[in-house]
């Protein structure tokens, strides 16, 4: 009885500190800077990794070196399914910026429930820009190339 306790105990001590590496082993997706030298703001993404067919909530901050005006400037966020950024998997999501971000100064801004595409691919891209629709203008870009 007594050796059958100690395997028990060994082989429950084995199992908990082999598992426990994996239990930290989550990484938040790396965004970078786009390829065209513009600032690159932080991007948090909640959940990480993204749910296909679910929400996510997008946490946009940084410094950028042109100003930000309300209801000029906003948010748009797309996935694609490839790494050169020629498929879009879904519609782009965009949010208008309500306040004022003078340049070289801290901004932030949520997006709140971005729809994340159904039909996500083992391997995408998602970009995140700050820039102006009317005037055709970007002001800053992050993307982040995950695979599943």
């Amino acid at each position: 009885m007594k050796n059958f306790i100690f395997v028990f105990i060994l082989f429950a001590t084995l199992l908990t500190v082999n598992a426990a590496p994996y239990q930290f082993d989550k990484r938040a997706t790396p965004f970078k800077r786009c390829p065209d030298d513009l600032p690159s703001p932080n991007v948090i993404m909640t959940p990480d990794p993204l749910v296909a067919g679910e929400s996510a909530n997008f946490n946009v901050s940084g410094i950028l070196f042109t100003d930000i005006y309300a209801g000029i400037a906003v948010l748009r966020i797309r996935f694609f399914s490839d790494p050169t950024r020629q498929t879009l998997i879904a519609n782009p999501y965009y949010q208008d910026f309500t306040e004022l971000f003078p340049a070289y100064t801290p901004f932030t801004i949520v997006a709140p429930k971005v729809d994340i595409p159904n039909n996500l691919t083992n391997k995408y891209t998602i970009e995140v820009v700050i820039g102006s629709e009317k005037v055709d203008d970007i002001y800053g870009c992050s993307l982040a190339n995950v695979e599943k």
